[in-house]
């Protein structure tokens, strides 16, 4: 009688069988989009304030090495860097997204990956098989726990993340079959926080975290660590003590077949706060586009929202651009406000002028249903939004979006993902060179070694 495999043997197969002639062309393409748009967050982000104190963290930390800090000119080891750029990437919440787990895969994966090649010298075809190896085992394992894990209240950029980043680096280091194993259960056993960190530091530190133990799991294997290979299925073990026994390692199968890069696919932002709130603002930006309206004109605006929403967007007054990045008031008003919403409008003093706070007290935001006239749409993602806005003459404005621009249903045109890459290095002031960056990560295969991505 054959013994069954565990999961992370199953996993192990997949990461071995992932070769860059085989992934098909669609696949690598929206990989490429999603290194171009973290590395243009990562460079914004490596401005933030947490960012920075987080970078400090690291450099009392960890050792030197040849490991680039992404937005300055520091250098650190594989962990250092991993977490630091990590950190930075998900510092802005400019990051993506996916509904496999509703996960910030890139800012998770990538850091790490980019860690291991260029501590090794690797070639930008390995970069980029262990950036896609690490997001479809992540979200591979998304899909099998469900996002029912997600609803328990774990973030699941943290306990995902670092299976997925362990599985990458292992694919970027070449391990043999036992030691992508052991970087493997290292890291799964390992992983987790919960949405507690919404609006605080927290959020980047464990994106950060999640992203270094890919890493040193990796490390630790390689010099003959053993992680608990049965730590899915052991009754203390991953599955039952977090998601209470949910968990269909089926999933697995269609590892290498099937690709969550394409279904449920990656939601790339247009805005610098929550995805949670994108629908709904874009719902707000139609209503006054349309119209012609101005704050002035508005009496009341009326936003029904899904559970998931309400749950994620918990600062309706927000105090600091930590908390106005969770914030749905926040997003409105500065639709209404500046017709947008970007890193600019992520200050203290946006945030206490008179007109945003007048405008953030006429916003009522209520969990309920899709408005029946529009279930039957093929664009609706988990987080719509509805919103019916009075005007100060009693007319009665409504708009359902299902699902924002830069949705995976929706996906930014290219000259818009260019966009918000050349703002984002605008924004940390890069010099002229550091566009050439968009070209060099389009054409990341032909980059001889890893080292001179950012140089």
């Amino acid at each position: 009688m054959t013994e069954r495999r565990t999961a992370i043997q199953s996993l192990t197969e997949a990461v071995m069988s992932f070769q860059l002639e085989t992934i098909p062309e669609d696949v690598l393409s929206i990989a490429k989009r999603c290194l171009v748009d973290v590395c243009g967050v990562t460079l914004a982000g490596s401005k933030a304030e947490s960012a920075k104190l987080l970078f400090a963290t690291a450099a009392e930390t960890y050792g030197i090495g040849n490991c680039d800090i992404v937005g300055t000119s520091h250098r650190m080891n594989a962990p250092g860097a991993a977490f630091a750029n990590g950190a930075a990437a998900h510092a802005l919440d400019f990051d993506d997204n996916c509904y496999a787990g509703i996960v910030h895969g890139s800012a998770v994966i990538f850091p790490a990956v980019l860690a291991l090649a260029q501590q090794r010298g690797e070639m930008g075809s390995k970069l980029l098989l262990g950036f896609v190896t690490g997001l479809e085992v992540e979200f591979a394992v998304a899909k099998a726990l469900t996002n029912s894990i997600y609803d328990k209240g774990w973030w699941t950029t943290s306990v995902l993340g670092a299976i997925g980043s362990a599985a990458g680096a292992a694919k970027v280091a070449g391990f043999n079959r036992e030691m992508t194993e052991h970087t493997l259960s290292l890291a799964a056993v390992g992983a987790g926080a919960t949405r507690a960190v919404r609006g605080t530091t927290a959020k980047h530190y464990y994106c950060g975290r999640a992203a270094e133990l890919g890493v040193v799991s990796a490390m630790a294997a390689k010099q003959g660590a053993i992680g608990p290979v049965g730590v899915f299925e052991d009754r203390s073990g991953l599955a039952q003590v977090l998601n209470d026994g949910i968990f269909d390692p089926t999933e697995f199968e269609a590892l290498g077949e099937e690709y969550g890069i394409i279904d449920p696919g990656v939601d790339i932002k247009k805005y610098p706060v929550c995805y949670a709130s994108h629908a709904t603002a874009d719902a707000v930006k139609e209503i006054m586009v349309a119209d012609g309206l101005q704050a002035n004109d508005i009496a009341s605006l009326i936003c029904t929202v899904p559970t998931i929403v309400a749950s994620n967007l918990t600062y309706p007054r927000p105090r600091t651009a930590a908390e106005a990045q969770f914030s749905l008031h926040f997003a409105i008003a500065s639709i209404v406000l500046h017709g947008d919403i970007t890193l600019k409008h992520l200050t203290t003093e946006v945030l206490s002028s008179g007109p945003m706070k007048r405008l953030m007290a006429k916003i009522i935001v209520k969990v309920g249903d899709i408005p029946q006239q529009h279930r039957s749409s093929n664009l609706i993602c988990p987080e719509w939004g509805y919103v019916e806005l009075n005007t100060q003459w009693g007319a009665h404005k409504c708009c359902f979006v299902g699902s924002p621009v830069g949705s995976a249903l929706r996906p930014l045109s290219n000259e818009m993902l260019k966009k918000k890459f050349n703002d984002c290095a605008q924004y940390k002031n890069c010099n002229s060179s550091d566009f050439t960056l968009y070209d060099k990560i389009l054409n990341i295969e032909l980059l001889q070694n890893a080292q001179d991505l950012f140089s």
